[in-house]
C-alpha cells in the first residue's frame, strides 16, 4: 500500500512494486499541432519564434504596423502600399542600432559590404535625388557623379 509523508516543503510518496505493476490511467490531451507564422485563419501570430522577437522590441509597434501592411496588402506588387509603415520601422531600427544592427555572420549581404542599417540614410542622400512620379509617390533615382 503507498503512502505520503510531508519533510519540510516536500512530499514524498511511498509506493509498493504492486503499485508500479499498475499502467498508469492519466491520459494527456493530444499536443497541438505546431503555428507558424500566419495562422489557420489567416491572422499573424505574433508569438511566433521566427519573429526573433522583433514584434515586441523597442520597435515592435513600427514593425507590427508594417508587417500587417505588407501581410494584408492589395496592390501590385505586393507591399508597395506600404512604404510609410516600412519607413516609419526603418526610422525607428536606426534610433536603436545596438539592438537592430545585429547580424548572424553568415549573411551573403554584408560579405559583398551590404547596406549598413545606420548609414541608411546618408548613403541615400549622396546616392540618390527624390522625384516626384506620376502616380504622387517618390521614386529614388540615382544621381550622376
Amino acid at each position: 500500500m503507498s503512502y505520503c509523508k510531508v519533510f519540510g516543503k516536500d512530499e514524498v510518496m511511498f509506493v509498493t512494486k504492486e503499485d508500479h505493476a499498475t499502467p498508469s490511467t492519466v491520459e494527456l490531451p493530444p499536443p497541438e499541432p505546431p503555428q507558424g507564422l500566419i495562422t489557420s485563419d489567416g491572422e499573424i501570430n505574433w508569438s511566433c519564434p521566427c519573429l526573433g522577437g522583433m514584434a515586441t522590441g523597442p520597435c515592435g509597434v513600427e514593425f507590427r504596423d508594417a508587417f500587417s501592411c505588407f501581410h494584408y496588402s492589395k496592390a501590385d506588387p505586393k507591399g508597395s502600399d506600404c512604404f510609410e509603415a516600412f519607413r516609419a520601422m526603418q526610422d525607428c531600427f536606426v534610433q536603436y542600432p545596438t539592438v537592430y544592427n545585429k547580424s548572424s555572420g553568415n549573411d551573403e549581404d554584408e560579405e559583398e559590404g551590404g547596406l549598413n542599417m545606420l548609414n541608411l540614410e546618408e548613403a541615400e542622400k549622396e546616392t540618390s535625388a527624390e522625384v516626384p512620379s506620376a502616380e504622387g509617390t517618390t521614386v529614388l533615382n540615382k544621381k550622376e557623379n
